[in-house]
């Protein structure tokens, strides 16, 4: 690559420049070979930088980073939201003269911002290895990928500068909130799973661990309950009513739909509900109990079946990951041919290889060389894929292109509508599979905007089903308006004030629905805390779930 010229070369080049002009109008032989002269040295300058980088790639200079695990403010080896975060670097100089890099930019494209106040340039030690960091700050959950870093290399007087590019992708997994509050270890008991000690009460006829008050016998009570001697006291039988610990199912059925995504990182209603299920299922979890989570989109993107145990948390947090990273050709809003042009765009910045061919067969800015394409995509997945995860697209080589984006952290515009009134009936045949694969009582709680919803005859009738099976259900509504700027005029004002109508409109419409059959639905602002959301819209008088024997 030619150097390029820096500031001082453009302002010494119009001063020489000036100084010519002047010589011819005015004939003045001292401008005319100042000029000369200015001109003859910026030349000088340009031929001396032109080998510098030929010079710096054979002595090999060397770069690599990592994430600082453990640093201060990464929870522990967690990296979560609005927390800095260090990517710890080295440059390993092999030459033996010394080296002054200038402007070092990490190419992070969205994801993260750099937050770290040192100095934009680095001093390399002739044959030595020199340390730095850089420190970030991520706005959500999501996948943060660092392609590489951009430096520039000055030449002789500083007039021209040559661009360098060390391409190393390096892929950060950003966790919820609740990873950086992990605790130590979580309340795993011996035993079957309805055997087990968990947070919710059972209320049994009979043995127990917790007296909850003294009844009058009634027929069917066993006898071993019978309290003896208060029955002597009042002349009449009495039982013990107590409460027992049993291990509670709590599960999240959460909408990833495009409703969900709108506005910025961070501040999305999705961002909001992923911190808020997160949360649920470290509490959920740490108290022995089980937890599960499904997120839909028109059909099931992902089900991690309820579990106890603290590993349990990281499938969890997985499987939330993912919702931020969809990449298949039903929910997003590019195709196959978009899909191939901004990876063959990538590779070639990236990877230095142009796979794009023109009319006339040589390399250029017309149609892709996919085959050719693939093999290498198809090359760096093999080596940066833990596992192949499926994806939905037309052909196999597409398949791979979309992993790919999904890899590498290459953003896909999502879909911004459900197509077909596809979220209602996805949501329902979510909560239909619950009712299949249960094996006793759970707690289940549905988050969704309802936006674009549809007919919501098939969720009511879903939701019904539960109840007939004795399931626990709970509607969590983000508040759409509470999740926007700001409106600067009166014209985004306006727009704001029919937008919140409409979502107070539907929000009343689907209590109308559910209340009839005791489920409560929930407005969940942005202003709420994520961490005790989900707790408090199910638990609304303050104590734990007592589940009915029976149900």
């Amino acid at each position: 690559m030619l150097p390029i010229p820096t500031r001082t070369a453009v302002a010494v080049f119009f001063a020489v420049l000036v100084c010519l002009v002047v010589g011819a109008l005015a004939g003045s032989l001292a401008a005319t070979v100042i000029g000369a002269t200015g001109m003859i040295g910026l030349a000088a300058a340009l031929a001396a930088t032109m080998p510098v980088g030929r010079r710096v790639r054979r002595q090999r200079l060397e770069f690599a980073w990592w994430l600082g695990h453990g640093d201060p403010g990464a929870g522990g080896g967690a990296v979560v939201p609005g927390a800095p975060f260090d990517v710890r670097c080295f440059m390993r100089h092999r030459g033996l003269e010394p080296l002054l890099l200038a402007s070092l930019e990490p190419i992070v494209p969205g994801g993260a911002t750099r937050v770290d106040d040192e100095a934009d340039s680095l001093a390399l030690a002739a044959s030595a290895r020199t340390e730095f960091t850089f420190r970030f700050v991520a706005p959500a959950v999501g996948r943060v990928v660092l392609h590489g870093l951009a430096v520039t290399l000055h030449g002789p007087l500083g007039l021209f500068a040559v661009p360098l590019y060390f391409p190393n992708p390096l892929v950060i997994k950003v966790l919820p909130q609740a990873a950086a509050r992990m605790p130590t270890q979580a309340r795993v008991m011996p035993g079957l799973p309805v055997e087990r000690s968990g947070a919710a009460l059972l209320a049994p006829h009979g043995g127990g661990t917790e007296l909850r008050e003294l009844r009058e016998m009634r027929p069917g009570d066993p006898f071993k309950s019978i309290a003896w001697k208060p029955s002597a006291r009042r002349g009449k039988l009495l039982v013990r009513e107590v409460d027992q610990e049993v291990q509670e199912t709590r599960y999240v059925v959460l909408d990833a739909s495009g409703t969900m995504r709108g506005g910025e990182p961070g501040r999305r209603k999705l961002d909001h509900a992923i911190e808020a299920v997160a949360a649920e299922a470290r509490r959920t979890l740490a108290s022995g109990d089980r937890f599960g989570v499904i997120t839909v989109d028109g059909r099931v993107l992902a089900h991690v079946a309820p579990r106890d145990g603290a590993a349990h948390v990281l499938r969890v947090f997985d499987a939330l990951l993912a919702a931020t990273e969809v990449v298949d050709q039903d929910l997003t809003d590019v195709d196959d041919d978009e899909v191939c042009a901004i990876v063959g765009r990538y590779v070639r910045q990236q990877d230095g290889v142009d796979f794009s061919v023109a009319p006339s067969g040589r390399p250029g800015s017309g149609a892709w060389n996919v085959s050719l394409l693939v093999r290498h995509v198809g090359k760096a997945l093999a080596a940066e894929e833990a596992k192949e995860e499926p994806v939905v697209a037309s052909s196999p080589a597409t398949a791979m292109l979309r992993r790919f984006c999904r890899v590498r952290g290459i953003p896909l515009p999502y879909r911004p509508d459900p197509r077909d009134g596809s979220k209602g009936p996805g949501l329902a045949a979510s909560l239909r599979e619950l009712v299949q694969k249960s094996f006793g009582p759970m707690s289940i709680t549905v988050i969704t905007d309802l936006d674009g919803l549809g007919d919501p005859a098939p969720l009511v009738a879903a939701v019904k089903l539960l109840r007939l099976h004795g399931h626990e259900v709970t509607f969590v509504v983000p508040d759409g308006p509470s999740f926007t700027s700001a409106p600067r005029t009166p014209l985004e004002k306006d727009l704001v004030e029919v937008y919140a109508r409409g979502e107070r409109r539907r929000a009343d419409e689907m209590r109308a629905l559910l209340a009839p059959m005791g489920v409560a639905l929930t407005i969940a602002a942005a202003s709420d805390a994520p961490a005790m959301l989900l707790w408090k819209a199910t638990n609304r008088r303050g104590g734990r779930a007592r589940v009915a024997v029976g149900a």
